[in-house]
């Protein structure tokens, strides 16, 4: 007797769990209080993890999938946000895992942050464009000053005065992956 074979079709998710509805509508005071993880998120060394402080069911729309309304305190690779988040949009995606009560001070206790990037407060200019700003301006070298939103949970800053920034921006042709590199001989 031969075996079966299964084949399957369409696309492949790299999620595993549950989704936000199934695992509060199952807890006493809807999980208040407990620990989440997004399982996605758990690639980072640093701990992302999520306290829920409110839970609001939503009126169930016949055909769709079952959302839910939740408050949480978010930690994001290492860094508590200062302001609660709330998840609506993503709660019916199923990768969300309850943290077992003895596993929480695991995540607690850990003091992995991320460092964060510093950036320059200015860069080159694209190669057509520095040409052509060049011209008008007389400036050799003409640079464009980064505008940058900051937001809480931005990983990453504007250097301050006489700061060096970790993260270097180049603009040009570029250089070719190694294994393409033979296209390119005698033209670069």
């Amino acid at each position: 007797m031969a075996q079966k074979v299964i084949k399957y079709f369409g696309r492949t998710t790299d999620f595993r769990g549950n989704t936000l509805w199934e695992l509060v509508s199952d807890l006493p005071n809807w999980g208040v209080g407990r620990l989440l993880i997004r399982n996605m998120f758990q690639r980072y060394p640093e701990p992302c993890y999520m306290r829920i402080l409110k839970v609001q069911s939503v009126d169930e729309q016949p055909g769709e999938i079952r959302k839910v309304r939740v408050t949480v305190e978010k930690t994001w690779r290492g860094v508590t946000q200062p302001k609660p988040v709330e998840i609506y949009s993503t709660s019916y995606k199923a990768d969300f895992e309850l943290v077992p009560q003895d596993q929480e001070a695991k995540y607690l206790n850990n003091k992995k942050k991320v460092e964060p990037a510093v950036l320059p407060t200015k860069i080159d200019l694209p190669p057509l464009l520095r040409e052509l700003v060049s011209e008008e301006t007389g400036n050799p070298n003409p640079q464009i000053k980064i505008h940058f939103k900051v937001t809480d949970n931005k990983t990453a800053r504007l250097a301050k005065d006489g700061e060096q920034s970790t993260v270097k921006f180049a603009l040009g042709v570029g250089q070719p992956k190694p294994v393409s590199a033979k296209l390119y001989e005698g033209i670069l």
